[in-house]
This record gives structure tokens, C-alpha cells and sequence, in this order.
């Protein structure tokens, strides 16, 4: 009996003194008694400290949140990592509160209302993911267990729980599946078949074009079926044995084009690809691939290439009936000239020689000279810019140098002849496709008197040669009124300048392909270089100082081939 309530002390003084129950005094009985009972006490104290120290290890070294409610979902204890997740500095911060001081109301009303439905049904839950928006609103994924708290008559007195943050993971889960949508939503519109076979060679992934492409009513009735399964014939096993050879080898195969009957024994060009399929380990576990039906791109091709073909058959024709053309226009501006080219006429008191430096910038050039001998001792000199290059602008040249011819009358009077282009090229430009203006300078010299006239439409001035007290030099002529571009305005009077020669000189008529020629620095060429060369290859023969012009123009420039057209008209005059 004593050993049963645990005197133990008792009982082995009894053992000791070998005395018998009955010689006890009832006084010592009483303080052995309360010994024992003194010492069990202790115990059980000592226990329940140690059953709370092992209670708050727990709780503090946790990383879960770990809770206690009240039957009203007030918090009654939390751990330190709820707290830190709540924001709060301690745990304590927490007793009183509830969901509603940490949560969103509509979160928290849904936590209430959980934890209130397990208080009257005694049943919980466990591993439930839940998603809280907190009241700074912060979103927060959490991984919940939550039971009903039972007092020591085991009536239920709240709830208590631990959750596990899962915010991290679960927004890494979230990205994941948002690129997984995201790459079988492209997978599914590719204009490819695209597939996936693992080792076995059953379909682990077919798309939409490969669906339609086989009649397939859906996806997922292919998936672990093999290509035999699909199309038994020859083709099919070919391409068996050549997925087994590429995952076998580890060697992808990439855009192979092909013309063959393939699955549909259908005569059509594949362009191919195929890549072992690998896990994280990189051990192939299967193979995918992409095929593109090009057909009509092939067909295409080979069409463009007849038509291309056919075209550079015309191509060829059309360049050489320009060229036709180009001598044609070049010929008709040579009149007069002799082959070097040089170009002579003597008057009664001067006598004049011409060259002419002529480089188109394509076939046909938009750049003309005319040289009109308009009586024995007058000559006329047209130099024109129309707009642009090729067909439209050369049939301008023929069309202006046409108009020159309707009224020899008006030759001698450049201001005249100006207005008479300009009335007839303003009708026409009202063509959208003609071109929308021409400059023109036409000058009339006469070798008897020595007089120059000149009129000009927009046309830069001509250079002239002349000596003063600085010596000899080159210098725009006097134009003193230089009118509209031809085309432009409708019923423009023009005005004409003049002037009379008294010694040797050089006049220099050009278009402004020379002078807006931009050099290597990526600045125009001016009209002071086209000056200052001149004057260095003044004592030159006219063909001569043209070649000089043209050599140092490209020189400059750093091309042989000029961006505009170039039209020069060297004229010299010197007294009999």
C-alpha cells in the first residue's frame, strides 16, 4: 500500500529499523506521510516546468506560425515567427487581437467563419492552402493546419493552428504556370506541326496544326499512342527509326528541307527539325520535333524565279533600248561638235569654241544643253535641270527641246523664250505625274557685237572670266534677275540681263549636280572650288580643263560614281 502512493522513504525506514507497521506512533505516520506527499508535489511540478519549457522550445524554434484562439477567434498565445510574419515586435502584441487587426475584412471575415464552423462541428483541417491579403495589401500564400482546442473535460474551447509562409513558392508556382499557358498557347498557334515522343515513341504532345493536319478529333486521343498507330505504312516506320537514331546519338536534326509523299502520301515540301528531349539530369527521355509545310512557299519560289527569269529577260532588253536612248539624247546635244568634242564658230569680231562635259547619272538624265545657231553670227546656248532622273525627265529634255524649235522667231530674245517654255510646261504640269518644275538659264551671244543676253528660270548663274586690277579670275556672271523654275507659275513675266564683251574670256554653264556634290567631309562642292579649278586649267584646251573639272570632282567627293548628273558647256571667246 505504501509503495503504491509512493513512500518509498517510509518504507525503507520500516525495512531498516525491521519494525512492524503496528509499533509506528501515529505522529510519524502523519510527517511520513506528508513527506511523501511533499515530495511528489515537487515532482510534478518539476515535470509540468519542464513539459512548458519544452512547449516554448517548440514555439520559438518553429519557423510555421503557430496559434491559439478563443471560441471568438481572438488570439490567446502566437509564436515569434507569426509574429514577425504579423509585423509585430512580440507575441504578446497579439492576445486580444484576431484576423480582422492583420487582414483585409474580406480575408479575415473568411478565417472567421472557417474557425467558427470547426468550434460547433469539432472537425478541422490540415495542409490547406490559403491566400491572405494582409491590411497593408501585401499578398501572402500560406500552408494551414487548423484542429479545434479542447480544454481538460475535452469541451472545445477555440481553435489553435500552424501554417507554413508559402508566399515565395507559391508566386514561383504561379510564374510557372503563367509560362506554361503562355508556351502552350504559342505551341497551339504555330502554322508547324509540333510533337513530343518519349524513348518509346508514344506521343507525349501534339498541337493544333498537327490535330487538323491528321484528322484527329482531339489531343489527348493520341497521347501514349505511337506514330504507327496513326499512319501504319513505310514513312511512319522511317521516321521511327530516325527519332530512335537521334536519341540515341544525342545529335539534333535541324531544318531539313525535303520534298517527299511523307505520312499523307501527298506529294509536299517539309521543312524539319527534331532535338532530344532532356530532364534537369540531361539524360534524354524523349525527342521533339517541328515540321512546316512550305509548299506554297516552294511554289512561290519557283514561280518569282521564271518571273524573275522573264523579267531580267525584258530587263535586259529595256537597258539596251535605253541605252538606244541615252545615245540618242547625247547625240542630238553633240550637234555641231567634232569628236574631242569641240565645237567652232567665227563672227566678224569674235570667234568661239565650245566643249561639253556630259555624265548621267542613270541611263537617261533629266540634265540637257542645246547649242542653236540662230543666225550667222548669233548662237544660242539652252542649259536645263528638269526634276528628277530616267523616262519622264528625258522626254521632258525632247519635249523642251521641241518647244525651242516652234518659234524661231523669239530665239534672239532670251526673256521671250523663257516665257514661252514656261506658258507651255505650266499645262502640263498640272499632270500629277509630270514633273513639277525645270530650271533653265538660255543665253544668246552675238560674235559681231560682243553682246550677251541671258534669261534664267531658277537656273544657276554662269562663271565667267575676268580680269582687274587684282588680275585674272572666275566670278558669277551679272544675272541681275534670275525668275521662277519653269512649270510653276502661270503667266510669269521674265526679265533678261545683258552684257558686252571686251577681252578673252570663258564662260561656264553647268547644273547643280556639280556644285551641290557633296565631298568626303559631307559638304557641297560650291561654287568657289568649281571656280578655283578653272582658273587652274584656264590656259588648257576645253576638253582638257572638262576632264580636269570632272577628275577633281570625284576626287572630293571619294566616288567615281556621282550622285546627280553632271552637264558642263565650256564656252571661250576671244577677239579677231
Amino acid at each position: 500500500m505504501l509503495r503504491e502512493i509512493g513512500l518509498e522513504t517510509l518504507n525503507v525506514d520500516i525495512e531498516s529499523e525491521d519494525a512492524s507497521l503496528e509499533g509506528l506512533t501515529m505522529e510519524r505516520l502523519k510527517r511520513a506521510m506528508q513527506d511523501a506527499f511533499d515530495a511528489g508535489q515537487a515532482m510534478r511540478q518539476k515535470e509540468s516546468i519542464e513539459a512548458n519549457l519544452l512547449f516554448w522550445q517548440l514555439m520559438e524554434s518553429l519557423p510555421d506560425h503557430v496559434y491559439f484562439k478563443d471560441q471568438r477567434s481572438r488570439f490567446t498565445c502566437i509564436n515569434h515567427s507569426m509574429a514577425r510574419f504579423f509585423g509585430l515586435s512580440h507575441p504578446d502584441e497579439a492576445i486580444g487581437k484576431s484576423d480582422f487587426d492583420f487582414f483585409q475584412n474580406e480575408f479575415a471575415t473568411t478565417k472567421f467563419d472557417a474557425e467558427q464552423e470547426i468550434i460547433q462541428s469539432g472537425r478541422g483541417w490540415h495542409f490547406r492552402e490559403e491566400r491572405d491579403i494582409q491590411s497593408d495589401g501585401s499578398e501572402k500564400w500560406v500552408l494551414t493546419t487548423k484542429l479545434p482546442l479542447r480544454d481538460l473535460n475535452e469541451d472545445i474551447c477555440g481553435t489553435f493552428g500552424i501554417s507554413r509562409d508559402i508566399t515565395k513558392r507559391k508566386f514561383t508556382e504561379i510564374e510557372l504556370d503563367r509560362q506554361r499557358q503562355l508556351l502552350e498557347t504559342i505551341i497551339q498557334i504555330l502554322p508547324c506541326r509540333i510533337f513530343a515522343r518519349n524513348t518509346k515513341g508514344e506521343f507525349l504532345l501534339i498541337n493544333e496544326e498537327y490535330r487538323n493536319t491528321f484528322h484527329i478529333d482531339a489531343r489527348e486521343n493520341v497521347i501514349g499512342k505511337k506514330l504507327t498507330d496513326l499512319r501504319d505504312n513505310e514513312m511512319a516506320r522511317q521516321i521511327e527509326v530516325q527519332d530512335a537514331e537521334i536519341m540515341g546519338t544525342g545529335v539534333p536534326l535541324i531544318n531539313e528541307l525535303e520534298f517527299t509523299k511523307g505520312l499523307l502520301n501527298v506529294g509536299r515540301w517539309a521543312l524539319s527539325s527534331k532535338v532530344p528531349l532532356k530532364n534537369s539530369q540531361g539524360a534524354i527521355t524523349g525527342i521533339v520535333g517541328m515540321v512546316m509545310d512550305i509548299t506554297e512557299q516552294k511554289e512561290a519560289e519557283q514561280k518569282a524565279k521564271a518571273a524573275g527569269e522573264e523579267l531580267a529577260k525584258k530587263n535586259h532588253q529595256f537597258e539596251a533600248e535605253l541605252l538606244v536612248a541615252r545615245q540618242l539624247q547625247e547625240q542630238l546635244m553633240a550637234i555641231g561638235f567634232d569628236s574631242q568634242p569641240m565645237y567652232a564658230r567665227s563672227g566678224n569680231t569674235w570667234e568661239l569654241e565650245a566643249s561639253y562635259l556630259y555624265t548621267p547619272s542613270h541611263h537617261l538624265a533629266g540634265d540637257f544643253f542645246y547649242l542653236i545657231p540662230i543666225s550667222e553670227n548669233r548662237l544660242g546656248i539652252l542649259v536645263c535641270d528638269v526634276m528628277g532622273h530616267g523616262i519622264k525627265a528625258a522626254l521632258v529634255t525632247m519635249l523642251i527641246r521641241g518647244l525651242m524649235l516652234e518659234t524661231p522667231v523669239l530665239l534672239a530674245e532670251p526673256d521671250k523664250v523663257m516665257k514661252h517654255l514656261n506658258d507651255s510646261l505650266v499645262k502640263l504640269a498640272e499632270d500629277p505625274e509630270f514633273p513639277r518644275f525645270v530650271t533653265a538659264l538660255y543665253t544668246v551671244i552675238d560674235l559681231n557685237t560682243g553682246n550677251v543676253r541671258l534669261a534664267s528660270a531658277g537656273h544657276p548663274a554662269p562663271i565667267w572670266r575676268v580680269e582687274d586690277n587684282s588680275g585674272s579670275h572666275f566670278e558669277l556672271c551679272p544675272v541681275e534677275d534670275i525668275g521662277p523654275a519653269l512649270g510653276l507659275l502661270p503667266d510669269e513675266i521674265f526679265k533678261g540681263s545683258q552684257f558686252e564683251l571686251t577681252q578673252k574670256t570663258e564662260l561656264l554653264f553647268y547644273t547643280d549636280g556639280i556644285i551641290e556634290q557633296k565631298t568626303k567631309q559631307g559638304e557641297e562642292w560650291g561654287v568657289e572650288n568649281l571656280e578655283e579649278t578653272v582658273l587652274d586649267h584656264e590656259s588648257d584646251d576645253l576638253p582638257e580643263q572638262l576632264k580636269a573639272i570632272s577628275d577633281e570632282l570625284k576626287e572630293s567627293a571619294g566616288a567615281e560614281e556621282l550622285s546627280d548628273d553632271v552637264c558642263i558647256v565650256a564656252v571661250r571667246l576671244l577677239p579677231n
